[in-house]
């Protein structure tokens, strides 16, 4: 695994914490603080982390006593959340294969990430190992696209305007609406009193043109989709109509985002 991110990998880190963390992601983390009961001392550990934004939430719980580790395999997501958060203990790894001591953390959380890990049942394993007895899990999934219907429509657009291929990236993070999928993970990874809660939060972002140059510039990217300026151009023009409905009296784009929070705990 490369360690050092490169500059290109950098910006890309930075992009996603500027575009997407304040329009999308930040409401989200309160419920996985909560559902996982960090509290003053706890040793969190947070996996795929990217560029941060639930370490820090954690860490605003845990106090000087506590313990905040954030785990991500894309170096310059790593690199943006060391800049943005140096009392944070940030590791470039897997969540397939965590570099940790087992019964280390009292609290496990994962924002959005387990629709990537290439093999969860080895990742909900390394989770169970490394959580210390009575410690709690708590992971957000997206719901499907169908309960996300903004995204449904700049999928449209992606595939239409750039290629299939930048609409299947998009596609990704909707692939485990159905939770039944993830609890069953976690039952086999020996994890009990399996939770499933569904949440709506309000995305909101500066413009409806935004929503979908987040995606350009800071989601296809780590997918080595890299578009011109000229192309990116084109795309946000012909973008603007299908993605007007979404634009508020004050000119932000507005819309609900839906999903699930499983909790769980580790047996005494």
């Amino acid at each position: 695994m490369n360690t050092t991110a490169t500059q290109e990998e950098l910006e890309a880190g930075r992009g996603y914490e500027a575009l997407f963390v304040p329009a999308l992601f930040s409401p989200w983390s309160r419920h996985l603080v909560e559902g996982a009961g960090i509290n003053e001392g706890s040793h969190v550990l947070d996996i795929a982390c990217g560029s941060g934004v639930l370490a820090r939430q954690a860490l605003t719980k845990t106090g000087d006593s506590g313990r905040v580790v954030g785990i991500d395999p894309a170096p310059g997501m790593i690199a943006a959340a060391r800049e943005l958060e140096p009392n944070i203990e940030w590791v470039l790894g897997s969540a397939e294969e965590l570099g940790f001591d087992d019964l280390g953390f009292d609290s496990v959380v994962s924002q959005f990430g387990m629709m990537f890990f290439k093999d969860r049942h080895a990742a909900a394993s390394e989770m169970f190992r490394v959580m210390k007895p009575g410690g709690r899990l708590a992971v957000a999934v997206w719901n499907s696209i169908e309960n996300n219907p903004a995204y449904g429509d700049i999928i449209a657009v992606l595939d239409e305007e750039v290629s299939i291929a930048a609409g299947d990236a998009l596609r990704l993070p909707y692939s485990l609406g159905d939770s039944e999928k993830v609890t069953a993970v976690f039952d086999h990874a020996g994890f009990i009193n399996l939770s499933v809660e569904t949440k709506t939060e309000q995305a909101t972002f500066p413009s409806s043109r935004t929503m979908v140059e987040a995606e350009l510039r800071g989601w296809l990217p780590l997918f080595d989709i890299n578009l011109s300026e000229e192309k990116i151009a084109d795309v946000l023009t012909k973008s603007d109509i299908k993605l007007s409905k979404y634009a508020a009296r004050t000119g932000e784009a507005v819309f609900p985002t839906s999903a699930y929070i499983v909790t769980a705990l580790k047996p005494i």
